[in-house]
């Protein structure tokens, strides 16, 4: 069986991950299911949940080891990866908060990660309209005490979600007790 059956296969199964840098699609499992064109037929509030749930994972992914596999290695690299998930804005400050660039590669910042959305956790899914939606997670882990995560979707070139913003709020009471 020739290899690029092979590939094709392991890419259409969600076995292989690949990026080209400059290729405007990026190739995880989550981001296949939101071409345009499927992205514009989903109607139902369950469609867009799973939507808003795979953006949220395809965000972060960069932090986690496994996201080694997207070939990442400039900030244009990392820029074009964003552009198809997120506000170029909200990319921006992610990168300059996690990673710093060494001789043009950038370079994971050792810190802790982000209070990030847990797709395993409950969580509040909020269609504020047409080309918005909101979904948000309650933790409460010792690092970042009681918090909310929310984190807000927009609809970009009328087909496409992508992430908007991300709010947190905290928690502090107690924090002027004596």
């Amino acid at each position: 069986m020739p290899a690029s059956i092979i590939l094709n296969l392991l890419a259409a199964t969600g076995l292989l991950f690949s990026y080209t840098p400059g290729d405007s699609s990026i190739h995880t499992p989550q981001a296949i299911q939101l071409k345009d064109s499927e992205a514009s037929g989903v109607t139902d509030k369950r469609g867009m949940e799973i939507i808003a749930v795979d953006l949220a994972d395809d965000f972060i992914l960069p932090l986690h080891p496994d996201g080694k596999s997207l070939g990442l290695k400039t900030k244009e690299d990392y820029m074009n990866y964003y552009k198809n998930i997120s506000d170029p804005d909200l990319a921006e400050e992610f990168l300059n908060a996690f990673f710093i660039e060494e001789n043009g590669v950038m370079e994971h910042i050792p810190t802790e990660p982000p209070l990030w959305f847990d797709s395993s956790l409950p969580n509040e899914f909020k269609q504020l309209s047409d080309t918005e939606m909101a979904i948000s997670q309650f933790s409460s882990i010792e690092l970042y005490g009681p918090t909310t995560l929310t984190v807000f979707y927009k609809k970009r070139d009328g087909n496409k979600w992508i992430i908007d913003d991300v709010h947190y709020e905290t928690e502090r009471e107690g924090l002027n007790e004596v």
